[in-house]
């Protein structure tokens, strides 16, 4: 029974203290009535509550749609000696064009662990239309697009220069000896194939016409085939110069079978075979120098 009573006493105090009124005011409301689109607006919070509490207010995080938040100015809380007051005023901004736009903000007050949340009183202001309806329109009907000069984007063309000098630098460093192995190459076989057409030709009209003047050309545009091919001036050597730069017995021999025929005016059997001789001797140095490029 004892423990009962002391129960039911503790109970009672309880209860006496949970009724006890705690007295709250959060108002807020515009310093402005009307704005125009971008302009600040002054919207001020007064809080009344009891001085044991804190109170907790929105910051800069807070989502204020349909405005944006600017800053805060707080004015230091004054005390009585049951109530503290607070004062915030919010500079905020709206670029929305509703015709009316709403406020109002929420409030936590704590103490130990119990807290309270309040909302505070709802304000409105009106957006002020710098331009009607119907001037809209008229504008938007009347509107037309000026010609504009359009400039040339050097600094673009620039940059673009850069990067494909630097790319083609890079595939030269990389590639560059393996492109031009190649197209010597080219060139060498383009070179090759057209002397032995043109050569051929003119062997074959010897041999229709035995006319001696072919002789002649045949030799002289051998010699400027290898002229290029041995990057030396063959064209303005002698029989006996060339016989001394290539030291082979079977070059020797024809090239002296051609100057007889010739400086003497007759024409043999052996002058055919001669000139493939020639060609011969022409292709085993073409392939010399094609093994030398592939493998230089």
């Amino acid at each position: 029974m004892r423990n009962l009573f002391i129960f039911l006493f503790l109970f009672s105090i309880g209860s006496v203290s949970a009724q006890q009124p705690e007295n709250y005011n959060v108002s807020s409301s515009f310093e402005e009535d009307s704005f125009r689109v971008g302009q600040y607006l002054h919207y001020r919070l007064s809080i009344t509550y009891p001085k044991e509490r804190v109170a907790i207010i929105p910051d800069s995080a807070f989502n204020y749609f349909p405005f944006e938040y600017i800053s805060k100015t707080y004015y230091p809380t004054r005390t009585d000696s049951l109530y503290a007051y607070d004062s915030i005023i919010y500079t905020l901004a709206s670029y929305e064009t509703m015709k009316t736009q709403r406020l109002s903000l929420p409030v936590s007050f704590f103490i130990n662990k119990d807290t309270i949340k309040l909302i505070s009183t709802i304000d409105s202001v009106s957006i002020i239309r710098l331009i009607a309806t119907g001037a809209e329109k008229d504008v938007q009907a009347d509107a037309g697009l000026l010609p504009i000069l359009k400039k040339f984007n050097y600094p673009y063309l620039i940059a673009w220069t850069i990067s494909l000098s630097f790319i083609l630098f890079i595939l030269y460093k990389i590639f560059g000896k393996i492109f031009i192995k190649r197209y010597k190459l080219i060139i060498l076989s383009a070179t090759h194939n057209k002397f032995i057409k043109e050569y051929e030709s003119l062997a074959t009209r010897f041999k229709t016409t035995a006319d001696l003047r072919i002789i002649e050309q045949t030799l002289a545009i051998w010699k400027n085939y290898l002229t290029r091919l041995e990057n030396k001036p063959i064209n303005t050597f002698t029989t006996k110069e060339l016989i001394l730069l290539y030291d082979q017995e079977e070059l020797e021999s024809t090239l002296q079978s051609l100057d007889r025929n010739v400086y003497g005016g007759v024409v043999t059997q052996d002058t055919n075979d001669a000139l493939q001789t020639i060609k011969r001797f022409t292709h085993r140095r073409f392939q010399l120098r094609r093994r030398e490029v592939a493998n230089g």
